[in-house]
């Protein structure tokens, strides 16, 4: 049911999207500056609307088993980089900090863990509302490579860690108050990494912050050998 409803409300979304971006550009070219803005804003909440629906959509595919993953070698880092860069533009108060590097590459479905990477960043900024800043955490060994979000937020309630993977869950915001949201970020990030038979987990203290993490494998020697070999050089992030 969910998954029918999630796949009709996307069409008409669709087509209010496309029709605001058309109406943008006229009032843009006629001048009219002030309208362009307000035309700017429903355009913002149309991507929020569509990206719940999504949400909803691949929900109810993981459940299913029918969540459809497209796999590839590609380097982990330069990832990591796209989607630190994307989530930037979103928020002006936080700053997102990178720290390690892993030079490797992995084998899976890159938007599909682009879009758990994209998950944990806009948890991270959503509970931690006053604070500034957002660190990305890199390592790696000869198999995996680790990535941590640490947010300086609010925390998590010792007795709701166990629960914040569940499908639906919200966290309890400071004095019983919820954040917005569906509770499928995790949910997802959760399915996506553990079809690679990888691992994910929070470690947080009310208050203080959390850090999620994931260790995610390289891929079998069969297809490293396939692609030659697992090291790569750094990114042109780093590079510069």
């Amino acid at each position: 049911f969910i998954g029918m409803v999630s796949h009709e409300l996307k069409m008409p979304a669709t087509s209010v999207k496309g029709l605001i971006q058309l109406i943008e550009t006229k009032t843009t070219r006629s001048g009219d500056d002030k309208s362009a803005r307000y035309l700017k804003v429903i355009d913002g909440q149309i991507n929020k609307l569509t990206a719940l629906i999504d949400d909803l959509h691949d929900a109810t595919r993981i459940e299913a088993g029918v969540l459809q993953f497209h796999d590839e070698f590609f380097p982990f880092d330069d990832l990591v980089d796209e989607i630190v860069d994307a989530m930037q533009v979103t928020t002006e108060r936080h700053t997102i900090v990178k720290e390690g590097g892993t030079r490797k590459r992995v084998y899976g479905d890159r938007n599909r863990l682009g879009q758990v990477l994209s998950n944990l960043l806009t948890n991270a900024i959503k509970y931690s509302p006053h604070s500034d800043k957002v660190i990305v955490r890199l390592t790696s060994d000869r198999k995996t490579v680790s990535c941590s979000v640490q947010d300086f937020g609010i925390g998590i309630a010792k007795d709701e860690q166990s629960h914040i993977f569940e499908r639906f869950y919200r966290e309890q915001g400071q004095k019983g108050v919820t954040v917005p949201g569906l509770g499928l970020g995790l949910y997802i990030a959760r399915g996506i990494i553990e079809r690679y038979d990888g691992r994910i987990w929070v470690e947080s203290e009310e208050g203080e912050g959390s850090t999620v993490s994931f260790i995610y494998p390289l891929g079998d020697d069969k297809k490293q050998h396939a692609t030659a070999q697992a090291e790569v050089q750094p990114s042109t992030h780093e590079r510069r």
